[in-house]
C-alpha cells in the first residue's frame, strides 16, 4: 500500500508495478494525483529547479515548454505518468489516512481511514512529502481579521486581486513567485519579511521547437544535460557540507545580481541576508527583485506581529490598511508523517521522534516493520533535485520488496544500533555544514537538530541507497502457516 500520489508515490507505483507487484493500492486524501503540484495553485507557481532534472529519469517528456515548468504543466505531467503507467485502477482518491497500526502476530498493518474505511497490508509506502500540511503562525488579532485570508497552498482560484491592498506574508521561494503576479494588479502589496533570502538569477527560457525536437530525437543529448546539470548542483552540495570557497562564490553571484537588478542603496541593504548562503533555502528568481522596486509594492523588513480588523502592525509597529492577507510561510514540515502510526509494542512513531527523527538513512524506522518512507527524514536537498532522491529511495523499497519475495520474509525492521550510527552521522555532518552555521529557518528543528535535509552529495546517497541490504534488518521468515 503506498499513501500519497504525488511525484514520490507515482514513483514507487511504477517501479513496483514494474517488479510485478499486482496488489497494489494507492491511498490519496485529494481528489487527483499530484500532490505539491496538484495543491499549489497560486499564480506563478512554478518548479524551482530546472525541469530537465526534476522530471523522472525513465519517462523526462522532451515536449516541456519552458527550462522552469509551471505549476499546471507540472500537474499534467503527473495526471499523464498515472495514465501512461496504468496507474489509476489502484487509486482510491479523497481517502484521508488517519492511522496506521502494526499487527505484529500478522505481519501486516491496519489502515484506518478518516472515511470510517480499513485496510490491511504487509508493507507499506509513506510517500505523503513534507509539503503537504500548511503552516500559518500564531499571530495576536488574526481571528478578528475582517478581510480575506489566503494561503498560498490553499488558493482559491477565484480570488482576483485587483484593487485590494494585500499584506503579503514571507518573502521566500513561494512568495518570489506569488508576489509578480498579485503585484500586477493590487493597489498595494505590503512584504512582510522576517528575514532576506539569498536570491539567485533563474535564467529561465522557453525551450523551443528545434531544442525539443532534439531532445525527442537524441534522448542522449536530453541524458548528457541532465547529468552536466546534475554534477554541477551536486558540486554545490559538497561545497555547503564542507562550507569551502563555494559559499563564497555563490554569495558573489548573489550579490552581483542584487546590484544589477537593484539602485535604492536602502533597498539593497534589506535584501541583503545576514547569514551565509544554503543556510535556508535560496531562492531562483528573475522577478523578485523587479516586483519589490513597483510603485505598488513595500518591503517591510519586519515580520507581522498583530492583526486587527481592517489592519496589520508590523514589528517595527506601524499600522498599515489592508484589506488582504496572504500567507506564503510554507508548510509544518516538522510533520514529516501527518497521521498516527503505532509499531511493535504500540510505541507511536511521532514519539518516537520526540527527540529527533531518527530514521536509517530516511528509509526505515526501527520499531516499525515493513514501513517504507519516500521523503522521509533527512533526505531533502539544499542543492539539486528531490526527484533524483526520490527515484533512488523507490529503487531501495523496491529492492528491498524483491528480497522479502524471494526469501520468502514476514517482515524486516531496522536495527537500532543501524539506525542510530546512520542518525549520529547525519546529524555530526549537518551540525558542521553550512545548514548548522546559526541560522533559523524551517530546516532546523526548535532543539537544534536538522532533521530535513541530507547533508552531503547526492550521488553519495544514490551509493548508498543502490539496494538493499538484509544484515542491516532484523528478517523474520514467513512461518509455515502463513505460507500455507
Amino acid at each position: 500500500m503506498i499513501v500519497g500520489s504525488g511525484i514520490g508515490g507515482l514513483c514507487a507505483a511504477i517501479q513496483l508495478k514494474r517488479l510485478g507487484v499486482t496488489e497494489l493500492t494507492i491511498l490519496e486524501r485529494a481528489g487527483e494525483v499530484g500532490g505539491t503540484w496538484h495543491a499549489n495553485r497560486y499564480p506563478g507557481v512554478a518548479v524551482d529547479t530546472s525541469i530537465l532534472n526534476y522530471s523522472l529519469s525513465f519517462d523526462p517528456d522532451p515536449g516541456w515548454s519552458r527550462l522552469y515548468a509551471g505549476g499546471p504543466e507540472l500537474q499534467a505531467y503527473l495526471v499523464g505518468l498515472s495514465h501512461r503507467y496504468s496507474l489509476r485502477e489502484h487509486i482510491k482518491f479523497g481517502v484521508t489516512v488517519e492511522q496506521l497500526a502494526y499487527d505484529e502476530a500478522a505481519g501486516e498493518w491496519a489502515v484506518d481511514t478518516v472515511g470510517g474505511e480499513s485496510f490491511r497490508a504487509q508493507i507499506v509506502v509513506s510517500a505523503t512529502g513534507v509539503l503537504s500540511n500548511p503552516a500559518i503562525p500564531d499571530i495576536t488579532g488574526l481571528d478578528s481579521f475582517e478581510g480575506r485570508i489566503l494561503h498560498s497552498a490553499e488558493w482559491d482560484s477565484g480570488f482576483e486581486a485587483g484593487g485590494r491592498r494585500i499584506a503579503q506574508i514571507g518573502s521566500g521561494a513561494t512568495a518570489a513567485q506569488l508576489v509578480p503576479e498579485l503585484a500586477e494588479d493590487a493597489e498595494m502589496v505590503h512584504v512582510f519579511q522576517r528575514s532576506a533570502p539569498w536570491v539567485l538569477p533563474r535564467d529561465d527560457r522557453p525551450i523551443g521547437k528545434v531544442e525539443a525536437a532534439a531532445h525527442r530525437r537524441l534522448p542522449w543529448l536530453l541524458k548528457v544535460r541532465r547529468w552536466r546539470r546534475f554534477w554541477l548542483n551536486d558540486r554545490i552540495a559538497l561545497g555547503f557540507e564542507r562550507q569551502d570557497r563555494t559559499i563564497e562564490r555563490q554569495e558573489a553571484i548573489a550579490k552581483a545580481f542584487i546590484e544589477r537588478s537593484i539602485a535604492d542603496p536602502e533597498l539593497r541593504r534589506l535584501v541583503l541576508p545576514d547569514y551565509s548562503i544554503g543556510c535556508k533555502r535560496r531562492v531562483m528568481s528573475d522577478d523578485w527583485y523587479p516586483a519589490l522596486q513597483r510603485p505598488n509594492v513595500e518591503l517591510v523588513p519586519h515580520e507581522l506581529r498583530e492583526v486587527r480588523p481592517r489592519s496589520v502592525v508590523g514589528g517595527d509597529g506601524t499600522e498599515r490598511e489592508v484589506d488582504t492577507i496572504v500567507f506564503s510561510t510554507g508548510f509544518r514540515v516538522r510533520d514529516l508523517v501527518p497521521m498516527k502510526v503505532f509499531g511493535v509494542a504500540g510505541e507511536e512513531l511521532h514519539d518516537a521522534w520526540a527527540d529527533g527523527a531518527a530514521s536509517y538513512l530516511g528509509l526505515s524506522v526501527h520499531g516499525f516493520p515493513n514501513l517504507f518512507f519516500v521523503m522521509g527524514p533527512n533526505t531533502g536537498i539544499g542543492s539539486g533535485s528531490a526527484t533524483f532522491m526520490i527515484e533512488a529511495q523507490v529503487r531501495y523499497i523496491t529492492s528491498a520488496v524483491d528480497q522479502m519475495r524471494r526469501h520468502r520474509l514476514h517482515s524486516v525492521d531496522v536495527r537500532r544500533e543501524v539506525q542510530a550510527a546512520a542518525y549520529d552521522e547525519v546529524q555530526s555532518r549537518l551540525a558542521g555544514s553550512v545548514y548548522g552555521s546559526g541560522c533559523v529557518g524551517w530546516y532546523q528543528s526548535p532543539n537544534g537538530k536538522i532533521d530535513t535535509l541530507w547533508p552531503g552529495l547526492n550521488a553519495e546517497y544514490w551509493w548508498r541507497t543502490r539496494r538493499f541490504k538484509r544484515s542491516l534488518y532484523h528478517c523474520r521468515p514467513v512461518r509455515s502457516e502463513q505460507a500455507a
